[in-house]
């Protein structure tokens, strides 16, 4: 009878894991759209910006032609008009973007900052279409993990599905910013959840294909950016692109390296946040006077550099393609490093790709120059450098790998394209694992590599950790029944309560054996002066992970649950054995795929 009553629990427990399954799927349909006409809005919005300030809907559209005072006027008019916005909406600095998502993620439980909302759709959208070099993507990751969050919490979801959940609109930003729905699927995976179950996969593969699918309903299924057909002329190349990935490596690692100082150099420079952009956007505007190209996104140019139509020429002066590239490496670097660091809201994917197909065009062009007959054209170079810098800059070479793959649906590029990837993200490990997503967390002690195990344990709360009883007595009575009570019960703790039986205070050994000496006092002292009242507890809200937390900082081996609501009634006793015995458990159980 009782193998039939657990054989019962388990079908049981199977139908209400499919049950959820398929209601994640069914909000995931619903985030997948609204993601996707998000993305669009992102990024329609950007391009009425730019035709305001260019009358072109791109700036690198009017390189050259663009009258010089705009170059200073609008970067430097919409820092002011962010700075203001951010700071009404965020007044103690917290993180957006991709980083905002990640933090929210650990330190909110994924309850995603709702003022992200006026900073992504009106800060970004305003800054990058007047120039500041800065991606849409971050801004739409933001805003799909936003709108995920908010509908999650209104509908009362556990914060694992509300992890879930923040996935699905990752990866849809993604798919519709790129036509790649695979790899925001991926991206989903690699950067923010870090989990690869099947109960959290299939949302977020319905989530990335229908964002992909209202995006193309609107634009047409196009690729980001239209890119050469790619051969490998030679193994020989091989070795060539490795130099590059670890040339790229360098790159990501500089990049990563140089936002915190300087943050803190724009910080010292103009202290009021409210007008530190105005200066950042005003420096940004002097860099364009000179290299145009770096000026807002630029994916125009990236195209260029890979279709191999770039016409070397600042200042009405034609160059070396080679020390024209490199000028517009370190003039789009710097710009970058500025707007991200001021505190501009906008996303890094897109400067990384452009500052990698730079990368890619200058080595390609001199290693094409030595040995055409063995190397491909810098076009291709571009491309495969493209993905190496951004999978070292971001640390995620798989997502990576899988954008460019989609672009191109050619095989032959995977070779050149992982051995690339895989270098350059080693060579940046090399000098640390944070990346542009993570450094700003780090340098504000948040811990961001909570990783898998971290992500299932917040998923268990302590009710469904075995607690025991624990035995209970008045604040007034004698020492001798507080004695009496303690030894009977032999749970090595008595809880003390007052007249309405809430918690005054813990009796333990150690509080006892200094009132065991001297029996007379057996009917003078009272419970209520033997007990430790400066005891720490654990909510019975609170999950498996709190729990360890606790008792890592802590030596004792016991300590009381208390109620959600009144920190002062205790439900039970919750022992080092009980918390850790369960962890050993949830450990067998994901292993063998019961993802609980």
């Amino acid at each position: 009878m009782k193998k039939t009553l657990l054989k019962g629990k388990s079908k049981a427990l199977a139908w209400t894991r499919e049950q959820d399954t398929i209601y994640m799927v069914a909000l995931a349909v619903v985030i997948g759209v609204l993601s996707g006409y998000v993305a669009l809005l992102i990024r329609f919005m950007i391009e009425w910006v730019s035709l305001l300030w260019t009358g072109e809907r791109t700036w690198e559209t009017v390189i050259g032609s663009l009258p010089w005072y705009i170059y200073l006027i609008a970067p430097t008019l919409s820092g002011l008009a962010v700075g203001w916005i951010t700071v009404w909406l965020l007044p103690n600095g917290e993180l957006r973007g991709v980083s905002g998502v990640l933090a929210d993620m650990v330190e909110r439980k994924a309850r995603i900052h709702p003022r992200q909302l006026g900073t992504e759709m009106a800060g970004a959208t305003l800054a990058i279409g007047s120039g500041i070099s800065l991606g849409r993507e971050g801004p739409t990751i933001a805003m799909g993990a936003l709108l995920a969050s908010e509908i999650g919490q209104w509908l009362g979801l556990t914060e694992q599905q509300l992890r879930i959940l923040v996935g699905c609109g990752v990866a849809a930003g993604i798919a519709a910013s790129f036509n790649t729905p695979i790899a925001g699927v991926f991206f989903a995976l690699e950067v923010i959840l870090a989990d690869y179950a099947i109960a959290t996969f299939s949302p977020i593969v319905i989530a990335s294909v229908l964002a992909t699918v209202v995006s193309r309903s609107e634009l047409g299924n196009f690729p980001a950016f239209t890119v050469p057909e790619y051969h490998l002329i030679s193994t020989w190349e091989i070795p060539s692109y490795i130099a590059i990935g670890a040339i790229c490596g360098l790159v990501a690692m500089v990049f990563i390296k140089a936002m915190p100082p300087t943050r803190k150099w724009l910080e010292t420079l103009m202290p009021d946040r409210r007008f530190r952009l105005a200066l950042v956007g005003l420096m940004i505007g002097l860099i364009g006077l000179a290299i145009p190209q770096v000026m807002s996104i630029g994916y125009g140019i990236v195209e260029d550099m890979m279709l191999e139509r770039i016409h070397p020429e600042l200042l009405g002066s034609v160059l070396p393609l080679a020390e024209f590239l490199a000028i517009v490496l370190v003039g789009k670097l710097v710009a970058t490093i500025l707007s991200a660091a001021g505190g501009f809201p906008g996303g890094l994917f897109g400067p990384v790709l452009f500052l990698g197909a730079t990368i890619g065009a200058m080595c390609g062009g001199v290693f094409h120059a030595i040995s055409p007959e063995y190397s491909e054209s810098y076009g291709a170079y571009a491309l495969v450098a493209c993905g190496a810098l951004t999978a070292a800059a971001l640390q995620a070479p798989l997502t990576v790998m899988l954008i460019v793959f989609e672009m191109t649906a050619n095989y032959q590029i995977m070779l050149p394209l992982m051995a690339a990837c895989s270098v350059a993200t080693l060579v940046t490990r090399s000098f640390g694992h944070g990346s542009l997503f993570t450094e700003v967390l780090e340098e504000r002690g948040i811990e961001s590599h909570w990783g898998l195990e971290q992500s299932w344990m917040r998923s268990v709360p302590v009710s469904r950790i075995p607690w025991r009883s624990i035995p209970r007595i008045s604040e007034m009575a004698r020492l001798q029944e507080l004695k009496q009570v303690y030894t009977a019960s032999g749970k090595g703790c008595v809880q003390v309560v007052d007249d309405a039986g809430l918690m005054v205070g813990i009796v333990t050994f150690s509080d006892l054996q200094q009132w065991l000496i001297d029996p007379t006092l057996d009917q003078i002292v009272v419970a209520g002066e033997v007990a430790n009242r400066d005891v720490l507890v654990i909510s019975e809200s609170d999950s498996l992970l709190d729990a360890i937390h606790i008792l890592d900082r802590e030596e004792f081996e016991q300590m009381p649950v208390v109620a959600a609501d009144n920190p002062c009634k205790v439900l039970g006793i919750l022992s080092r054995n009980a918390i850790f015995s369960t962890y050993h458990k949830m450990i067998v159980k994901h292993g063998e795929g019961e993802h609980a």
